[in-house]
């Protein structure tokens, strides 16, 4: 029987750790742990951080990029976002990624939360920040990163979700935060 754990227990210690691949966003590890379980082994992601940015150009309409996402190999729709370099302030990589993906500048970012998207296999942090003070521009994505620009109505969202449209973990976070109802075409 597995040992139950509190928050805070010391009885959780690293060991080592093996890396197995490092790239430009992220490098995943072996890491060994010791537990009242004995020893036992996880692949983990370690990530730089990242961002999103929540912005709205004007009442009624949200600032979102239309995105093919390589690893479930379909579009999604989404709030822009990136992944922080290594040092960067995360203010300065929201401005960055803001203009990149959709060439809106913003005169004004203020922190919203910040969360662990997927705390299971990585350590990434993800700061939400609400971008004011907008000026649209042209965007410059990266080579590969295809995106575009879209002002989606906050009207038409519930429909957009019951309809089936894909969001990101990120974006339904965001939509969650302006009251949007979240109920997918699935149930």
């Amino acid at each position: 029987m597995s040992a139950r754990l509190s928050a805070g227990d010391p009885a959780v210690s690293f060991v080592r750790g093996q890396e197995r691949y490092r790239g430009p966003k992220f490098a995943l590890v072996d890491e060994v742990y010791a537990t009242p379980d004995g020893e036992v082994e996880r692949p983990v992601i370690h990530h730089p951080g990242a961002v999103a940015i929540l912005a709205e150009p004007e009442p009624g309409l949200l600032l979102m990029v239309r995105q093919f996402r390589y690893s479930i190999r379909s579009w999604t729709l989404e709030i822009p976002a990136g992944t922080r370099v290594p040092g960067e302030a995360p203010e300065a990589t929201a401005m960055r990624e803001l203009e990149e993906e959709s060439g809106y500048r913003a005169g004004r970012l203020s922190e919203i939360m910040r969360f662990h998207p997927a705390v299971g296999v990585s350590d990434e942090e993800m700061m939400l920040y609400r971008a004011e003070d907008l000026t649209p521009g042209t965007a410059a994505p990266d080579p590969g990163e295809l995106v575009r620009r879209e002002l989606v109505s906050l009207a038409d969202l519930p429909g957009m979700l019951a309809a089936g449209q894909r969001f990101d973990a990120k974006t339904l976070i965001a939509l969650a935060l302006l009251g949007i109802p979240l109920r997918s075409g699935n149930g």
